[in-house]
C-alpha cells in the first residue's frame, strides 16, 4: 500500500508536468505551491478564485512565467523568500469581479513604491493595470502585519505603497425583519486619513447604485462601530459594499455581502419591460394598498428627467410610460400616497 504523502507527492508532480506541457488556465481554489522554477507553462493563464498562489521556495532564480492574472474570488498570491519573481502576462484586458481582494504576501524591499529586493511579481511590461485593479490588491508586510496599497511601476512590477487608511474588520448586512430594515453593520480597527464611506447596493453585483454616505474618523487607533440601516430594501436577492474614500480621493472598497429578502407588505416595481428600451416602458408595480404612485425617473448625474402620477389598485398594476432623453443609464424611483416607496436600479435606454 503506497504512503499517502508518496500519492499526494506523485500527483503534484504529474500536475506540474502536465501544467508545463499544455497551456491552458490554473483555476486555484486550494493552495498550489511550486517548489522550483518554470513549473508552469509560459501561456497558462491563472484565475484566483479563492485559494492560494505559493510561487517559489527559498532557492536563487526560482521565476515562474504564466499568462493573464485573473480574480474572481479573495486570494493569495504568496511569494517565496529567495531573489524571484513571478511574470505574469498583461493582465488589464481580463475581467475582474469587483469586491474581491488580491492579497500579496512575502514581499520583501522598501514599502514606499520601489522596486522589491527579493520576491516580485509583474503584470506586463508597463504601467498597464488599471486604477480599479489596482485597488483590488494590496500587500501584507512580513513582519509588522501591516497592510499596504499597491501601484505598478513603469517595469509592469506590482509594489506596496502606503498603508491602507482604514483596517476593516468586519462589513455584514443582515435582515431586521421588525423593522423591515436589511442592517448593514462594520467595524474598522484603526482609520488613517478616512473621509467618508459610501454605501452601495445591487441585483446583480455588477452594477452598483449608491444609497447614502456616513462620515469616517479621520484617524484614530480605536475600534469604531459603523451601523446604516436600508430602510428599503429589494425583494429578493441583494448585494451590498462599502466604497472608502480619503481626504486625498483614494478609493478602497469592502467585500460584497448578497442577502436575501422576502417581500415585506408595501411597494414593489416587480417588472419593467423592455431593458433596454427605446424610452417606451411597461412597468408592472405591487402595492399592499389603493392610492396614487408618483414616478420619477433619474438620468446617471442624478437629473430628474420625468415626473408622472398613476392610479394603482391593492395588488399588481400596469404602468406604460415613457422616458425621454439620451441613450444611457436612468434610475426609477416610485413613491405611494401613503409614503411607501420603492427604488428601481437601472434602466438603458438605446435609441
Amino acid at each position: 500500500m503506497l504512503n499517502l504523502r508518496l500519492v499526494k507527492l506523485l500527483c503534484a508532480v504529474f500536475l506540474l508536468q502536465h501544467f508545463a506541457a499544455h497551456a491552458q488556465t490554473l483555476t486555484i481554489v486550494g493552495t498550489m505551491s511550486l517548489g522550483n522554477a518554470n513549473l508552469v507553462n509560459n501561456g497558462s493563464n491563472v484565475n484566483m478564485k479563492g485559494g492560494t498562489f505559493r510561487t517559489t521556495g527559498s532557492g536563487v532564480g526560482n521565476s515562474e512565467t504564466v499568462g493573464t492574472l485573473t480574480l474572481s474570488a479573495n486570494s493569495t498570491i504568496a511569494l517565496g523568500t529567495g531573489v524571484h519573481s513571478l511574470n505574469c502576462a498583461a493582465s488589464n484586458g481580463v475581467s475582474w469581479t469587483a469586491g474581491r481582494f488580491l492579497n500579496i504576501t512575502g514581499w520583501t524591499g522598501g514599502y514606499n513604491s520601489t522596486t522589491g529586493t527579493a520576491g516580485k511579481i509583474f503584470t506586463g511590461s508597463s504601467a498597464e493595470l488599471s486604477a480599479e485593479k489596482l485597488a483590488q490588491i494590496y500587500f501584507t508586510h512580513p513582519s509588522n502585519g501591516n497592510t499596504y496599497t499597491s501601484i505598478q511601476l513603469s517595469t509592469g512590477e506590482v509594489v506596496p505603497t502606503a498603508a491602507l487608511p482604514v483596517e476593516l474588520l468586519e462589513f455584514k448586512a443582515t435582515v431586521n425583519s421588525a423593522l423591515k430594515n436589511v442592517d448593514l453593520l462594520w467595524v474598522t480597527a484603526s482609520e488613517i486619513n478616512n473621509d467618508y464611506f459610501v454605501i452601495e447596493r445591487s441585483t446583480n453585483a455588477s452594477d452598483w447604485i449608491p444609497l447614502d454616505s456616513v462620515n469616517g474618523a479621520g484617524n484614530s487607533n480605536a475600534m469604531l462601530s459603523y451601523h446604516y440601516p436600508d430602510k428599503n430594501p429589494y425583494s429578493g436577492t441583494s448585494y451590498y459594499r462599502l466604497k472608502q474614500i480619503d481626504f486625498d480621493g483614494t478609493i478602497s472598497y469592502s467585500n460584497i455581502e448578497s442577502i436575501e429578502v422576502v417581500n415585506f407588505e408595501g411597494l414593489e416595481i416587480i417588472s419593467l419591460f423592455p431593458n433596454p428600451s427605446n424610452g417606451e416602458v411597461s412597468i408592472s408595480v405591487k402595492s399592499s394598498a389603493t392610492g396614487t404612485l408618483e414616478l420619477k425617473a433619474y438620468d446617471s448625474l442624478g437629473k430628474l428627467v420625468s415626473n408622472e402620477v398613476f392610479q394603482v389598485n391593492e395588488g399588481v398594476s400596469s404602468i406604460n410610460t415613457q422616458i425621454n432623453g439620451a441613450d444611457g443609464r436612468y434610475f426609477i424611483s416610485a413613491m405611494m400616497s401613503n409614503g411607501q416607496y420603492y427604488d428601481y436600479e437601472v434602466i438603458v435606454i438605446e435609441k
